[in-house]
C-alpha cells in the first residue's frame, strides 16, 4: 500500500511529525499527497510550531490566524519560516522590487501602499523600491517611535504629542496633544481588541530622592480595522482611560493585564536603597497599593515585571544571576489603599517580603585560544540525547567556535542578538571550518565557567526584556527574552566598548523549585527492588526535561567582539549629586532572536575628551544578529545544520538617501522583516527585508 493511498486522517498524523520542508518534499511526490498537506490543519500546526520557537508571521493589521484564509495562513507560514532560516546563514537581504499590485507588495506588508494617496503618486513617480520614506510629524522633534501593525506608526514628540501615522498613504491619522511637556514611557498592543495602551509621563516636583512626585496618564488608542487587515476608512480614536500620581522616583511603569485593568511600577526608595512595589489592582477605582519589598536595588541589575498565575513577579537580572520574586495579587489586595483627593500623592504602606523568591545562576562561556589545525569534533550524534547526558552526568562541555574576520560565530544558544560565542550543551558539538587562523575553545563543566564580562568594569548600559504578545493561539506558551547592552568605559581614551549578552526566560525560571517542595534527605526515600518511590532515589529527585529547559535558558549568549554604539542624546536627566548631565541612548533595537544596531567603522578614529556622540563625519554602519533561536523542548536550538554561522554579525545594506549620523530612533519588527528608524530631518525609512 503506498503512502497517497492511506486514509486522510493518517497522513494527517504523520504530518505532525513533518516540517515546513518535509511538507513541501510532499508536494512533489504526487497529486494526492498535495493534496492531503496542503490543508489548513497541516499547515496550522506549521504555524502552531512557528509560534512556540517564538517567531511571529507576518501578518497584515490586527488580523488574527483564524482570520487567515487557508491560501494566506500556507503563505503567512512559508515567509515566516524563509526569515527564519535564511536570516541564520546569511544577513536580511533587501526584497526584490515589484510593480504593486493595486497598491499590495507581495514581499512586504509594510510596502503596501493606498490607492491614489500622495505616497502612491510618489512610488508611481520615483519607481519602486525596496524601502519606503514616510513623514514624522512635520515640525515636531520624534522621541519615540515604535510600529504599531504594518500598517501604522505610533510617535511620541518632544513637545508632548503622540501621533498615530498611517505608513500606507503618508498621512496623519490621529493625534493625542495635552498642551504640555510629556514623555511616552510604556506602549502595549493588544491585539485581539484591535487597540493600543500607552502611559505617559512628567515631574511635578522633587528632585531625585523619595519626595520626587510624578504625574502619569494612561491612553488607549482604538482601531476599527476589520479581519481582511486592510485599514478602516475610520480613523482611531484616543481616549482617556486613568490618571494616577507616583512619590520616590519611578524607574518603570508595566501594564501587566489591560484586560484586567492592572497596572504596576517599580519605585526606588532612596532612604533604604529598595524596590517599591506600586501597583492599581483596578485603574477604574481610585485605590493603589504601594509597599516597600526590601529587595535591594543593585546597580548592576535590570529589571522587569510579569503576571503570572495571580501573582505580580518582580524579575531580576544581576551580573551572576536571576531572580523571581513572587507577589500574590490576594496578598497585595490586603494592602489597598484609596487616595482621598485626585491629586493626592500615594505612600508607602509597610515593608513587604515576597511571598516566594526563585534564584538561578546564569551559565557562562569560557573563551579559550587554541590552534585552528586542531582536529575538530564530529557533528553527527544525536544533540538531544547527549543533553540530557551532559546534564544528568555533569559532563565536561567542549565545542569550538570559528572567528571569521574578527567576529566570533555562535554554535548554539537562545535568543537575542549579537555576535556570539556560546557553550554548547552537547560535548559532540563542534563548528565548522573556517578561513580563520585561530578559532575559540569552550571547556569547562556547564555551570562553573566565570563572567567573562564581570560588574565591574561591565556594566549594563541599556537592558530590553522582549514578551510574547503579537497574534498568536491559545495554547502557545508566553516566552520573554532578556537583550543587555554591557558597556566598559575607559577614562583614559573616553571611548566606551560595548557588548550584547542575552538569553530567554519563562516564568517560573526553576519549575522544580515551584512545583515540588524536596523535603527528604538522603536515605529518607527508599527504593524497592530498583524501582523509585515518589519518584526519588536516596532522597534526591532524578533530573527532569523540565529541569534541562530551565538550565538551558540561563545559558548567556555574547556578541563578544567588543564594539562602539551610536548614541544619541535625550536631553538632560538628573543625577545623584543633584546636576544635571545628557542622557545618551544607544541606537539598539532588539526582537526575539534578532538585534539592530548603528555601529562605527573605524576603531581607530579619534575620540573627544568627552563621551558625547559626534554629530557626523565618521563612518557608521547598520549591523544586525541572528541568535540561536527558542526550542520549547529543550530551551535553546542547538542544531548546528545551519552551517555554523548562527550567531554572525552582518551589516545591512541600507539606502542611499540614509545618512546613519542623522537617525534619532531605531525598531525593528522580525515578523515583518522590517527595520524602521526616524531621522532629523523628519523623515521615517521603512527598511523591507527577505
Amino acid at each position: 500500500m503506498g503512502l497517497s493511498t492511506l486514509p486522510y486522517d493518517l497522513l494527517l498524523n504523520i504530518a505532525t511529525y513533518l516540517d515546513l520542508r518535509d511538507v513541501h518534499a510532499l508536494h512533489s511526490t504526487s497529486r494526492a499527497l498535495y493534496e492531503a498537506s496542503t490543508t489548513r490543519t497541516v499547515y496550522r500546526k506549521l504555524a502552531n510550531d512557528l509560534l512556540r520557537r517564538c517567531r511571529a508571521l507576518p501578518l497584515k493589521g490586527f488580523q488574527r490566524l483564524s482570520d487567515l484564509t487557508t491560501e494566506q495562513l500556507i503563505r503567512a507560514v512559508n515567509k515566516a519560516t524563509h526569515y527564519e532560516a535564511a536570516w541564520r546563514v546569511r544577513a536580511p537581504q533587501p526584497i526584490a522590487s515589484e510593480a504593486h499590485t493595486n497598491g499590495i507588495n507581495s514581499h512586504s506588508n509594510y510596502m503596501d501602499v493606498s490607492p491614489k494617496s500622495r505616497l502612491s503618486e510618489k512610488v508611481q513617480r520615483e519607481g519602486h523600491k525596496w524601502y519606503k520614506i514616510v513623514s514624522a510629524p512635520p515640525g515636531e522633534e520624534v522621541d519615540w517611535l515604535s510600529p504599531i501593525t504594518s500598517s501604522y506608526t505610533l510617535c511620541a514628540t518632544k513637545s508632548g504629542k503622540v501621533v498615530c501615522w498611517d505608513v500606507q498613504s503618508d498621512t496623519c491619522l490621529a493625534e493625542w496633544n495635552p498642551g504640555a511637556r510629556w514623555e511616552l514611557w510604556k506602549c502595549r498592543v493588544e491585539f485581539e481588541e484591535r487597540t493600543v495602551f500607552f502611559t505617559m509621563a512628567k515631574v511635578l516636583s522633587g528632585s531625585y530622592d523619595d519626595d520626587r512626585v510624578m504625574e502619569f496618564v494612561l491612553m488607549r488608542l482604538t482601531f476599527s480595522d476589520g479581519p481582511s487587515g486592510e485599514s478602516s476608512p475610520n480613523p482611531p480614536i484616543f481616549s482617556h482611560v486613568t490618571e494616577f500620581r507616583t512619590t520616590g522616583v519611578v524607574m518603570n511603569v508595566f501594564l501587566l493585564d489591560p484586560s484586567e485593568r492592572l497596572l504596576s511600577a517599580f519605585i526606588w526608595v532612596s532612604t533604604s536603597n529598595t524596590i517599591g512595589l506600586y501597583a492599581l489592582p483596578d485603574w477604574d477605582k481610585n485605590e493603589y497599593v504601594f509597599v516597600d519589598t526590601g529587595i535591594e536595588c543593585v546597580m548592576s541589575s535590570n529589571w522587569s515585571c510579569i503576571l503570572y498565575q495571580q501573582h505580580i513577579v518582580i524579575h531580576c537580572e544581576e551580573s551572576d544571576a536571576a531572580y523571581q520574586h513572587f507577589y500574590p495579587l490576594s496578598l497585595l489586595r490586603t494592602y489597598t489603599n484609596t487616595l482621598p483627593t485626585k491629586d493626592s500623592t500615594p505612600s508607602i504602606s509597610r515593608r513587604l517580603p515576597p511571598a516566594r523568591t526563585l534564584k538561578k545562576k546564569f551559565i557562562f562561556p569560557l573563551f579559550v585560544e587554541t590552534d585552528s589545525d586542531a582536529d575538530e569534533p564530529d557533528l553527527e550524534g544525536d544533540i538531544h540525547t547527549t543533553i540530557n547526558e551532559s546534564y544528568l552526568e555533569d559532563t565536561f562541555i567542549t565545542t569550538s567556535i570559528p572567528i571569521l574576520n574578527g567576529d566570533m560565530l555562535n554554535s548554539a544558544g537562545p535568543s537575542t542578538q549579537p555576535t556570539t560565542a556560546v557553550p554548547s550543551s552537547s560535548p559532540s558539538q563542534a563548528s565548522t571550518t573556517s578561513s580563520s587562523s585561530s578559532s575559540l575553545v569552550i571547556t569547562a563543566p556547564p555551570h562553573d565557567n566565570p563572567n567573562p564580562y564581570p560588574f565591574p568594569p561591565w556594566y549594563p548600559e541599556s537592558a530590553h526584556f522582549v514578551r510574547q504578545w503579537w497574534p498568536s493561539l491559545a495554547n502557545i506558551p508566553r516566552v520573554s527574552c532578556t537583550v543587555v547592552l554591557l558597556a566598559a568605559h575607559d577614562p583614559e581614551t573616553h571611548r566606551t566598548r560595548f557588548v550584547l549578552a542575552q538569553h530567554y526566560f519563562r516564568v517560573p525560571l526553576d519549575h522544580a523549585e515551584w512545583e515540588h517542595s524536596i523535603t527528604a534527605v538522603q536515605g529518607e526515600v527508599p527504593v524497592t527492588n530498583g524501582k523509585l518511590l515518589n519518584g526519588h532515589v536516596n532522597g534526591k529527585r532524578p533530573a527532569t526535561l523540565e529541569d534541562v529547559q530551565d538550565d538551558a535558558l540561563m545559558h548567556l549568549w555574547y556578541v563578544s567582539t567588543p564594539f562602539e554604539v551610536v548614541r544619541v542624546f535625550d536631553g538632560q536627566e538628573e543625577e545623584d549629586d543633584g546636576q544635571l548631565a545628557e542622557r545618551p541612548r544607544p541606537l539598539v533595537a532588539v526582537d526575539f532572536g534578532h538585534a539592530v544596531w548603528i555601529e562605527y567603522d573605524d576603531e581607530d578614529r579619534p575620540r573627544a575628551e568627552t563621551d558625547g556622540e559626534s554629530e557626523g563625519g565618521e563612518s557608521k554602519s547598520l549591523r544586525f544578529v541572528t541568535f540561536p533561536p527558542f526550542s520549547e523542548e529543550y530551551g535553546v536550538e542547538i542544531d548546528q545544520s545551519s552551517g555554523g554561522t548562527t550567531g554572525e554579525v552582518r551589516k545591512l545594506e541600507i539606502p542611499p538617501e540614509l545618512d546613519l549620523s542623522t537617525v534619532e530612533t531605531i525598531n525593528i519588527d522580525q515578523s515583518q522583516g522590517a527595520i524602521i528608524l526616524s531621522d532629523k530631518t523628519g523623515r521615517i525609512f521603512i527598511l523591507c527585508y527577505e
